[in-house]
């Protein structure tokens, strides 16, 4: 297996975190973190801050610890049970460009198939202008989205039937997911060294993502050559940010190495940039721009039946949500027609949320 490394130092307040791993195989793979390292970060005048192992694999500094600075320079120092010592080199962090806008556009695109085009919302980014006559950028995408059940829970099932106290609370939720794939740039040749209009991520009405609200957060990341070339190279083999480190086709040389035996393949990288960031939201395209695809429940006869025999019904899974008809007639769907949690997200509305 291979040592994996993914931690960043940005001019952003902490705490910074490093994430080590070991690799798995193509056809299998896992996540296997790596505990028990003893990790540091240096900078460049000699200041130094250990990181403590906050869950599996996950190593972070104190909140009010380091904090990065433009102009700086940093490297990570990791030590292993087995007394393998691994070190990044010095990198700067420079100084970060501005994003200037982030926008979506509504546009359809060809899919396989011809009779259900792709429909979805485009977005792009504009950077500021740099004084710097070379600029490198990366970026990296996060998105949120409000969602909703297609019923309301009106009782549960669990030894005996019981009213659902707030037919509210599984209603509506909230999903963040790491958006995958890697966007950079480079001004290098160009006469202009601000981004114009520049492709990030396209969303497809395929999901429930675009149903009521979604909200993209850009972290927009100035580099070094040397950080520009890793993930510009990442890029171009069209890799998956997510799962980049466990899966890469073939081994794109990060900046940490072993001491003793720099020949030792090590993946990822220890990213130190400036960054900006910027948040926007789009609600629910117009139904006459766009026609949505994803599933929606629909009340059938073999749920009604199936609310006649929920006492007969395996414990394990109880409760068991019930919701009702127009009429009021009881039924028991598929929970995840009436649970949003069960589609992956939370109730819990984000601290950074705008209706």
């Amino acid at each position: 297996y291979i040592l994996v490394v993914d931690g960043t130092i940005t001019n952003e307040p902490g705490p910074y975190q490093v994430r080590l791993s070991l690799s798995s195989p193509i056809n299998k793979p896992e996540l296997k973190p790596y505990t028990g390292a003893q990790v540091a970060v240096i900078d460049d005048i000699g200041n130094e801050e250990e990181f403590s192992e906050v869950s599996p694999g996950v190593y972070e500094c104190n909140a009010d610890g380091m904090q990065g600075v433009v102009g700086r320079k940093y490297k990570v120092m990791i030590s292993t049970p087995g007394d393998k010592v691994y070190e990044s080199n010095f990198q700067e962090i420079k100084s970060p460009v501005g994003i200037n806008d982030i926008y979506s556009e509504i546009e359809s695109k060809s899919s396989d198939d011809p009779y259900y085009p792709n429909y979805g919302y485009q977005f792009y980014v504009d950077s500021e202008e740099s004084v710097a006559d070379t600029v490198n950028l990366m970026w990296s995408l996060t998105s949120t989205y409000k969602y909703q059940s297609d019923f309301y829970i009106r009782y549960y099932y669990y030894y005996g039937l019981h009213e659902f106290p707030d037919a509210d609370s599984l209603y509506t939720c909230y999903k963040t997911d790491v958006i995958q794939g890697i966007y950079t740039f480079s001004s290098a040749g160009l006469t202009d060294n601000a981004v114009k209009r520049l492709p990030l991520n396209y969303v497809t009405t395929d999901t429930r993502e675009l149903s009521i609200r979604y909200s993209l957060l850009v972290k927009q990341y100035t580099l070094g050559q040397e950080a520009f070339t890793f993930y510009n190279s990442l890029q171009s083999i069209n890799s998956q940010q997510g799962a980049l480190y466990a899966q890469q086709p073939f081994q794109v040389k990060g900046n940490v190495e072993n001491m003793s035996n720099p020949d030792e393949p090590v993946l990822g990288y220890f990213l130190v940039a400036g960054i900006d960031k910027k948040r926007v939201y789009v609600d629910r395209p117009p139904s006459d721009q766009v026609e949505f695809y994803y599933g929606v429940c629909v009340l059938t006869e073999a749920d009604f039946e199936a609310y006649g025999y929920i006492r007969w019904t395996d414990r394990r899974a109880w409760p068991l949500y019930v919701t009702t008809s127009a009429t009021g007639r009881r039924a028991l769907t598929h929970q995840d027609c009436v649970d949003c949690t069960r589609r992956g997200g939370t109730i819990e509305k984000p601290d950074f949320w705008e209706e």
